[in-house]
């Protein structure tokens, strides 16, 4: 038969993907395929009968990866979620976002579900263990979750029992890491000569006759030193170490010694099987990550035992319970005056005998140099262990009462129990005795919520109508206690074991407790007419004891329908159409994370003078507002679903989602007595378009499989309080501003647009700031009033890329199979705090540098990159946009390469499935920026302080089952 080629080529943002398809093979395709089934709230439905907006990821797509947590699987996956690696610290989570940031105070985090049991997040959950992740997006979805729905809700389905004999299964892989890249700083030589001009500027300004070129000696001489060549005694402002260049200091690269080749390893072995009724799966795993950092890392334990039972034809009952133990342990790394900020401005000079232990113990600190102890001896010495304990625990049973009509009762309990344990030692032995002025922490949390479901469910089909009803009643209660103790100076610093009775001074005690309730009724009705024709409709009453005694209930409605075009006569028979499909949605979510007590006056301690004396006594702390209440978000949802030669299939969906009744912290008059107060002010508006693409390009030997996702969000605040008045945001609230039109935590800065030369000083129509020399930055007159100050501050774009996107290909030959995935945005900015902090102008010579200060300008004629000023200008305390970046990038996040054994081989070793793979993660990243090490890793205001960066991981795995 005459074979011909369709070809399709689509765009997608860069890339282009040919579609080649084989037609006939297409018109002979007798197959009918499984409708795919997604997770909902409180039950599931098929794929085609969904009327909202709901993202779906299967473990294949991660099962290779070296991920720590499930939230590491959303990455790139799922049109309208983003996910930010804001560290890439060992074990920590990732920030997820569902259609944009809405909420300026309270939690913009979705809700996790597991297993249809609500969760904090899923930190005790195995990778290996999930079956399927689904993201609910539109409220359509999320409304039968209430007040907790607002951001999304991210639903997590883990493997439970088969009926069969025991099926094992055991995975393992071993990876190293590295560090993604290294931040450009001074190398000794740079900073050699950077020092060596700033220390000659001064010493020739100091008296008449003074030259550049004058000795070591001579400038000794000056100071009247007694020994020239006792180099503790030199001062460092006029003199020039004579060592410099030589091998009689020791130069160090200190990212070098701070960051390392770390391992990375997971090990899990599960069991799944079931007799007659019951259904069991069971499985533990070990997850071990060494930090990039030295002394940093995370290890976990996992343990899962799920048992289904059906106790009667019409009674069911089911038990889960997933405890797992975890240690993060390791220094502070990430952060402002934390240990990269110390080890990036590390004077990349030090004596010979000290070297990498420079100021710490008995070494001295380099002359040249600031302060700053040791940040190798810092890791290595100091203790910062935080071990927790998790148990996640649920029950159910549910009874047929008559056929279609089912109750069900559950429940579910999170607990968690975590301390973390501090000791730094005495470091410095010059002036202090070892335990002298050690310190030594505790701080104990514990966490308990536990939550009660009653659920009556309905399904009916009576000729071509199919109804799906369900009712149900919900309690939880969450509470948290809390001590944290503080104590100074030990005997000695043998035993880093905290002990209060022997400790010279308490500096900490605290403890805390705090309580709260959610109550909740809701109800939802689906129904279907020929498959054709789809509605749904629910509500949900939420009750939280964290709002004010006049609004502690919300309500909330939602509705969605939907039209599969392609089930109309007039389109049946038709084999290049798969699906065809329309439908729209409408709700409304609550948001009350906002943290407990906010809407009451609390008290806090005081003292009270009575007779002369003081007295320890309360005093009022916060002002009430009864009237406080529920944050809420409505959106509607257009959506858009075609499919093509059962090859093709694609969505798209349109939304509009407008959040009110802000929560905010507001600012209000003094004479009140206090200075803020919580209210619901403003509104924020998030609209965006989201497409999914999914093709199959070959198939046959050599198949060849496309993932495609793209999505864009635009943010505006439309409405705030105090008549609209704009609230300056980010570092110190000079870096960020909230502002009616403009978008959340826009960058409100002074922009830089070069370097002022000595003809721009002398030219009066040039702005400048008061008292601006020849070689410092140069500013925008934004307000164009002919000078530079706080009013030519302006709005340069947000931190909100205007896209974000993920394209995975997926190819197999025989028994090799490839998985190549990259990953990227465009636009936003980021801020690298982090970058001002070590690249300032007027900073001295103490502390090393950026790596642009070796093209600094050092006059008219020599301008450098001219973005650099000169190192002794005078507008280092302005924030400005030479440290606003780009936060546009491309990365080539995962490739994975493996190889299935054949079948009659493996059985000879009496296992089956046996697989072997090759994983390289975070391969390759395109960015534009240079602040930091990772553009990703920013606050929500868009800021860096240094975050721990990411590595590359270079692994291998085995799987089999037997």
């Amino acid at each position: 038969m005459k074979k011909s080629i369709v070809a399709l080529g689509i765009l997608f943002g860069t890339t282009g993907i040919i579609f080649a398809q084989e037609k006939d093979s297409i018109s002979n395709n007798k197959t009918k395929d499984i409708e795919e089934v997604v997770v909902i709230a409180y039950g599931s439905q098929k794929k085609g009968e969904v009327t909202g907006a709901v993202g779906k990821v299967n473990a294949a797509s991660f099962k290779d990866r070296p991920i720590a947590r499930v939230d590491q699987a959303l990455t790139g996956q799922i049109a309208g979620v983003k996910t930010r690696s804001t560290t890439g610290k060992p074990g920590e989570p990732l920030e997820v976002r569902v259609r944009g940031t809405a909420s300026i105070s309270a939690n913009n985090s979705p809700v996790y579900v597991v297993d249809g049991i609500v969760v904090d997040d899923i930190a005790n959950i195995s990778p290996d263990d999930v079956q399927s992740i689904d993201v609910l997006k539109d409220a359509a979805s999320t409304a039968m979750y209430g007040s907790r729905g607002s951001n999304g809700v991210v639903i997590v389905t883990t493997k439970r029992g088969t009926s069969g004999k025991p099926s094992f299964s055991f995975s393992q892989y071993y990876g190293v890491q590295t560090i993604e890249k290294k931040l450009d700083i001074m190398t000794s030589s740079e900073w050699i000569d950077f020092a060596t001009e700033a220390i000659n500027k001064r010493w020739v300004a100091l008296a008449p006759g003074n030259l550049a070129s004058d000795s070591y000696a001579k400038r000794a001489q000056y100071f009247n030193l007694a020994n020239a060549t006792d180099y503790n005694l030199a001062n460092i402002n006029f003199m020039i170490d004579p060592r410099w260049g030589t091998n009689q200091v020791a130069n160090i690269d200190w990212q070098d010694a701070f960051y390392r080749p770390a391992a990375i390893q997971n090990y899990q072995l599960a069991v799944r099987g079931g007799g007659k009724g019951v259904k069991y799966a069971i499985s533990g795993a070990y997850f071990d990550q060494e930090g990039l950092a030295i002394n940093t890392g995370f290890n976990r334990f996992n343990l899962s035992a799920a048992v289904d039972v059906n106790l009667t034809d019409k009674l069911k009952a089911g038990i889960s319970l997933r405890p797992s133990y975890s240690k993060s342990y390791g220094a502070t790394v990430d952060g402002k005056d934390n240990n990269a900020h110390k080890m990036l401005s590390m004077v990349p000079v030090a004596e010979v005998n000290a070297g990498l232990y420079t100021n710490f113990w008995k070494n001295l600190r380099y002359r040249w140099a600031g302060s700053t102890q040791s940040p190798i001896g810092l890791m290595e010495n100091t203790t910062n262990d935080t071990n927790e304990f998790r148990l996640l625990s649920s029950l159910y049973v549910s009874y047929d009462i008559l056929k279609g009509l089912n109750f069900k009762l559950s429940g579910g309990a999170t607990n968690n129990f975590n301390i973390n344990t501090g000791y730094n030692p005495t470091f410095d032995l010059i002036t202090n005795i070892p335990g002298q002025v050690s310190t030594a922490s505790r701080r104990t949390i514990n966490y308990n919520r536990y939550l009660g479901e009653a659920l009556l469910s309905y399904k009916k089909s009576f000729g071509s109508h199919e109804l799906d009803a369900i009712a149900g009643y919900s309690a939880e209660n969450y509470r948290t206690t809390s001590q944290y103790n503080r104590n100074r100076g030990f005997p000695n610093d043998d035993l880093k074991t905290f002990n209060f009775t022997q400790s010279g001074s308490v500096l900490n005690s605290e403890y805390t407790a705090s309580e709260w309730m959610l109550v909740s009724m809701f109800g939802r009705v689906n129904y279907n007419y020929k498959g054709k024709y789809m509605a749904s409709a629910s509500i949900r009453r939420d009750g939280s004891s964290r709002f004010g005694w006049n609004n502690l209930w919300g309500t909330f409605a939602a509705f969605g329908g939907g039209w599969k075009i392609d089930k109309e006569e007039f389109l049946q028979n038709q084999n290049w159409l798969s699906n065809l499909k329309l439908r729209y949605s409408w709700g409304e979510n609550g948001n009350n994370s906002i943290g407990e007590y906010r809407a009451f006056g609390t008290l806090a301690g005081g003292n009270y003078s009575f007779g002369g004396a003081l007295s320890n006594g309360l005093i009022p702390n916060t002002i009430e507002n009864p009237d406080l209440t529920w944050e809420k978000t409505r959106s509607s949802d257009f959506g858009f679903e075609l499919g093509l030669f059962k090859r093709i299939d694609f969505t798209a969906d349109y939304y509009i989602k407008n959040t009110n009744d802000l929560l905010l912290q507001e600012p209000i008059p003094s004479v009140t007595g206090y200075t803020t107060m919580w209210r619901n002010v403003g509104s924020v508006r998030n609209t965006g378009l989201e497409l999914d693409l999914n093709t199959k390009n070959l198939v046959g030997a050599f198949t060849w499989n496309t993932s495609a996702n793209i999505a864009f969000n635009n943010n505006k605040v439309t409405k705030l309080g105090n008549n609209n008045k704009p609230i300056p945001s980010g570092y110190d609230n000079l870096t960020n501003i909230i502002q009616v039109g403009e978008e959340l935590n826009s960058f409100y800065l002074y922009e830089a647009i070069g370097v002022l030369s000595t003809a721009d000083i002398n030219n009066a129509s040039v702005a400048k700031t008061v008292g601006a020399i020849a070689g410092d930055v140069k500013y925008k007159d934004a307000n164009g009033d002919g000078k530079i100050d706080e009013k030519d501050r302006h709005i340069i774009g947000g931190p909100t890329p205007d896209y974000y996107w993920g394209l995975t290909n997926t190819f197999s030959y025989k028994n090799f199979d490839l998985s190549v995935f990259f990953q990227g945005q465009k636009g936003g900015y980021s801020y690298a705090l982090l970058g001002r902090a070590i690249d300032r102008t007027s900073m001295g010579t103490t502390n090393n540098v950026m790596g642009n200060w070796a093209n600094r300008w050092r006059s008219d004629e020599n301008p450098g990159d001219g973005k650099t000023p000169r190192l002794d200008g005078t507008t280092g305390g302005l924030l400005d946009t030479r440290w606003l970046y780009d936060a546009t990038y491309i990365q080539l996040k995962n490739v994975t390469l493996g190889y299935n054994f054949d079948q009659d081989l493996v059985s000879k070793l009496k296992i089956s499935n046996l697989r072997l793979y090759v994983s390289l993660e975070n391969v390759w990243r395109k960015d534009h920026y240079y602040g930091g090490y990772n553009p990703e890793s920013v606050q929500s205001d868009g800021t860096d302080y240094g975050a721990y960066p990411n590595a590359k991981v270079y692994m291998m795995g085995i799987n089999f089952n037997f």
